[in-house]
């Protein structure tokens, strides 16, 4: 529960409130930017209250996405119905509730024909159980990587999913009906790929929906401050040089919608993502990781 008497103390008057236990992993400014702002230490505090039902909206999907339930309305202590899943993109939901588990990434749900996929976990709670329940259920769970695993297990319970993740990183969902082998690509469903994608850990894939949504995980955000697509430095634990070459790979491949597990998802315009990603992987290079990762803009993410 948020913690009005834990506050910020640079938080607009008004009824909505940030409090200080806020772990810096950028979730909320993602849902209410220009709401929610930053002070030097990379917590969120409330910068100015909504003034219209849009923005209020934005602060309660903000509130519902916390991975440790922060931020807190005085006058209305619980959310409204509805806020989450919020779509996306066509038949695209972000489900928030993301986990501390899973060091607060963002996680999906596709609705399709065939069956829907949850991409990566968000933390198991009845009423999200219940909106998924209305948009179809979950017939399978695709698990980017060993961080984002949260409560993938309870949800694969719930819907008697299947489970997929790459073998490099399977030992963190023992419960894996699924196991990608990293040699190349795997089809999971009629139009859904899973693709290695090696550098933030070793077992890291990535998930191809339509030839259109790319699921990225931890291997490729929107970076919103410099407007372009980027890499977590600080946080590739396998390979720099590997990561630069799976930057390649995706570059390759047809992309409208980018979908973090961390960072901002992003619609890319008609040549967008091949003209940005092909730079990426040689600026990757030619920078190096200890400098990628000083520079002003890096953006903020908890581990």
């Amino acid at each position: 529960m948020p913690r009005p008497d834990l506050a910020h103390l640079d938080d607009a008057p008004g009824d909505w409130y940030v409090d200080t236990r806020c772990i810096r992993c950028d979730s909320a400014r993602h849902w209410a930017p220009g709401l929610i702002g930053m002070d030097a230490a990379g917590r969120s505090f409330v910068a100015r209250q909504p003034v219209n039902e849009g923005e209020t909206a934005a602060m309660w999907r903000a509130a519902a996405a916390c991975p440790t339930s922060s931020i807190g309305n005085r006058r209305q202590p619980r959310a409204p119905a509805g806020v989450f899943p919020y779509p996306l993109a066509g038949g695209i939901y972000a489900l928030g509730s993301n986990a501390m588990a899973s060091f607060a990434a963002h996680s999906y749900l596709a609705t399709r024909p065939d069956g829907n996929l949850m991409v990566d976990s968000p933390r198991y709670n009845r009423p999200l159980a219940d909106a998924i329940d209305d948009l179809g259920g979950i017939a399978q769970i695709l698990l980017t990587h060993r961080d984002d695993v949260a409560d993938a297990g309870r949800w694969a319970e719930r819907y008697g999913a299947r489970v997929w993740i790459g073998a490099a990183d399977a030992d963190a969902a023992p419960y894996a009906t699924d196991i990608t082998d990293g040699d190349g690509p795997a089809a999971i469903a009629p139009g859904a790929v899973s693709i290695p994608a090696p550098g933030h850990t070793e077992g890291h894939v990535v998930y191809h929906l339509d030839d259109r949504h790319l699921f990225t995980g931890d291997t490729l955000h929107w970076n919103h401050r410099r407007g372009e697509p980027d890499v977590f430095p600080s946080q590739t634990f396998y390979s720099w040089a590997i990561l630069a070459d799976t930057m390649e790979l995706l570059a390759a491949l047809p992309v409208q919608w980018l979908l973090p597990g961390h960072g901002m998802w992003h619609n890319f315009g008609a040549g967008e993502w091949h003209r940005q990603m092909a730079a990426l992987g040689p600026a990757m290079r030619q920078t190096g990781r200890e400098s990628w990762a000083r520079r002003a803009d890096a953006p903020y993410y908890w581990y």
